[in-house]
């Protein structure tokens, strides 16, 4: 599946003609009337519904647990939790049926609108959307055993709560595509994340979604004189091309944040080195997994040499510190 990706950032007045191949994209019919403040249910929404334990929610007006967020739209939107720090590798994902199956070899183009909930504790980075010809089944809470054709771009956070944003992703179908599942495909090791609302009651990343669309892409007309356009800076972005990123801070206290000495793109079979200000090596591992915790260690500045499976070294030095912030 071939994809090219787009970020637009024209507020909520983008236009898109031609067949909608996502049912009930908007979100506006329900079984039932929805009630604020009410989580789950997405099921009402036919035909969303749940692909594994967790359930999105429908969510109706501008109030919710989260925070206050006007629909983009009409009146109900979607929201799904991407990140729990208090339940490791906890996932949501929001499935649907499309209305026919793609046809292979045609282009086609994904749209939708998102928002970080203003009440998110921590805000995280890449939207994945999965496409079957069968439903996915997750039997639990964690994440889906699928690796998703298409993505938001890597790095780029999900943290402008102030207002929605528009995404569109192009790709030509390989002519099997029936079922479209959505959600955050990675682990929380490989989850980028940043702080967010602190004094937030659950300690999650909270996206809020609306408006989806896939069919033909049309050109949108111009943005309004007080938004700026954000320009995609890799508009052929893929997993593969992403490079390693360090940290140059860990803190092990258990705030949910730098617990760990994340390296984003890590490939396996890659050797990590520590070493402490005397040259002395304090740890290290053939296939790092992204789990060293500083462990029995002091307080103090170090130094890393990351060797790749072609042989490419790295080095590198963070701080350690067990403060936590206020």
């Amino acid at each position: 599946m071939k994809t090219w990706f787009c970020l637009l950032f024209f507020g909520i007045h983008a236009m898109v003609s031609g067949q909608n191949l996502i049912p009930n994209g908007g979100f506006e019919y329900t079984r039932k009337p929805v009630k604020p403040r009410f989580p789950g249910n997405i099921e009402q929404a036919e035909p969303w519904f749940p692909a594994g334990v967790g359930s999105p929610d429908l969510i109706s007006g501008s109030a919710h647990n989260y925070g206050h967020k006007a629909p983009a739209q009409g009146n109900n939107y979607c929201g799904i939790i991407l990140f729990d720090a208090d339940n490791p590798e906890f996932r949501e994902y929001l499935q649907i049926k499309l209305s026919q199956t793609l046809e292979a070899g045609k282009a086609y183009c994904l749209r939708f609108k998102a928002a970080p909930a203003s009440e998110s504790w921590i805000f995280t980075d890449e939207l994945g959307f999965y496409f079957s010809s069968d439903t996915l089944r997750v039997s639990d809470w964690n994440v889906a055993p699928v690796s998703p054709q298409l993505r938001t771009k890597k790095y780029q956070l999900f943290d402008d709560s102030t207002r929605w944003t528009n995404y569109e992703i192009g790709f030509t179908a390989q002519g099997n595509e029936r079922f479209l599942s959505l959600g955050n495909f990675r682990n929380d090791a490989s989850t980028m994340k940043k702080p967010a609302q602190k004094q937030a009651f659950l300690r999650v990343s909270y996206l809020q979604l609306d408006e989806f669309y896939l069919g033909v892409c049309t050109e949108d007309p111009a943005p309004p004189a007080n938004t700026e356009p954000v320009v995609n800076q890799n508009p052929q972005f893929t997993e593969t091309q992403g490079k390693l990123i360090f940290p140059t801070l860990l803190t092990p206290n258990g705030d949910g944040f730098n617990d760990v000495f994340t390296i984003l793109n890590l490939k396996r079979y890659s050797t990590l080195k520590v070493f402490d200000r005397s040259g002395k090596t304090v740890y290290s591992s053939a296939n790092y997994g992204n789990d060293f915790d500083g462990s029995g260690l002091p307080e103090g500045k170090y130094d890393y040499e990351l060797r790749l499976p072609d042989g490419n070294v790295t080095y590198g030095s963070f701080e350690l510190s067990r403060k936590k912030k206020k």
